[in-house]
């Protein structure tokens, strides 16, 4: 074939998009022997003779696939999938081309600070597996970038860890683009309790990501008992987290702090801003802010795509998509693949009608995430939109 046949006008043409992903796990083990070879002696001794005690009450769902994961991301070697970040790299930063991805460590929710666990090991077990990250992931490649590990329910040894992963890490210090915490919190998310750490967040300009997979509680009435129920629970995490924050005040008094709803969904928020907005006009005695709830929701929250909305008729997704752009986050809707789980999103999971729209579609799937966390996307990379 020659060069003018590869060329011809009447060929389709494609345009290419860049590619941040916003929600990547590496093992949800957070005992892998890499781990505690990061723990001080006493800690690892704590370990043999003690455990974790962590976990979640009333028993763990079962998952159909380890770690609820794909069953092609078990590593050629062996052992759980996310351990290997040279294949996760493979399979995904290189084969969809990703310009870089963020590492969401939801398995240092156990260990947190709460759960039966002594403050000075949850601190120590976080710094364990923020340097186990580093070294494993962040050493791998450079399109890894990674959410701080936190013993959250202990603040001051939280903003110790957050000091020591953005000033003293040397050449990783950068990596580091965001604060983990769960949704399911001793106290409400926007509790003054949690104010020192939204505070080193601000100075440091690195979002909060409250992250899905909780350790205390998915409903309000407890555990569920099936799997299935669970992951059909998940969006009931999210009006709590989200009000709490506005009404408790946390934007008056950090007006630059950035929360990122993660592996959360989207299609909710716009209902649930207006459900704010109205009782706060009925009820504003009580709680007094300078915005409309609506307001703090548009400028502070960003959100990622998955699990994406997958409504019966394509066209729906359009509608609720546009729905939330013309609210004014047209900005604050990232890609992400929550890779290697079973529900993973590749680049080209949005509906075509919406894989049309080059601008819509470079926007979410890297240029709004590059604004949140700071990274730079690899001219020439990315998704091939079709026209």
């Amino acid at each position: 074939m020659s060069i003018q046949e590869l060329t011809r006008p009447d060929l389709p043409v494609r345009t290419k998009v860049g590619i941040i992903d916003s929600d990547v796990h590496p093992s949800m083990n957070p005992a892998s022997p890499g781990v505690v070879a990061h723990l001080p002696q006493r800690w690892r001794e704590y370990m043999a003779d003690v455990g974790l005690r962590a976990g979640m009450p009333g028993g763990d769902r079962p998952r159909h696939r380890e770690f609820a994961s794909r069953w092609d991301a078990v590593p050629p070697a062996g052992g759980a999938p996310g351990n290997d970040p040279a294949f996760a790299r493979k399979q995904l930063l290189d084969r969809y081309d990703v310009s870089a991805a963020v590492l969401n460590d939801i398995g240092g929710f156990q260990v947190s600070g709460g759960l039966r666990i002594p403050a000075e090991f949850s601190a120590a077990f976080c710094t364990a597996l923020n340097n186990h990250r580093a070294e494993s992931w962040f050493e791998d490649d450079p399109r890894w970038y990674g959410s701080i590990s936190l013993p959250y329910e202990v603040p001051d040894l939280a903003v110790r860890e957050i000091v020591r992963c953005k000033e003293e890490m040397g050449a990783w210090n950068d990596r580091w683009v965001q604060v983990m915490f769960a949704p399911d919190n001793e106290r409400p998310a926007g509790y003054r309790k949690y104010w020192p750490i939204f505070e080193v967040c601000q100075h440091y300009d690195i979002p909060i990501g409250f992250h899905v997979l909780t350790g205390r509680r998915i409903t309000p009435s407890g555990p569920a008992n099936f799997y299935f129920e669970e992951h059909c629970d998940f969006a009931a995490l999210n009006f709590p987290v989200v009000s709490s924050l506005v009404f408790e005040g946390v934007f008056d008094r950090f007006p630059n702090l950035k929360i990122a709803m993660v592996e959360l969904a989207w299609s909710w928020v716009v209902p649930l801003a207006w459900r704010m907005d109205h009782a706060y006009r009925i009820m504003n005695k009580e709680v007094k802010l300078e915005r409309l709830p609506s307001e703090y929701i548009r400028d502070h929250f960003w959100f990622t795509t998955q699990p994406m909305e997958e409504p019966d008729e394509p066209a729906w997704f359009d509608d609720v998509l546009g729905l939330f752009e013309a609210s004014g986050m047209a900005d604050k809707i990232m890609y992400s693949s929550d890779y290697p789980h079973w529900d993973f999103d590749a680049p080209d999971a949005f509906p075509l009608s919406v894989q049309r729209q080059p601008e819509r579609m470079a926007r979410i799937l890297g240029e709004n995430a590059s604004a949140l966390y700071g990274l730079d996307l690899i001219p020439g990379t990315g998704f091939d939109l079709p026209r």
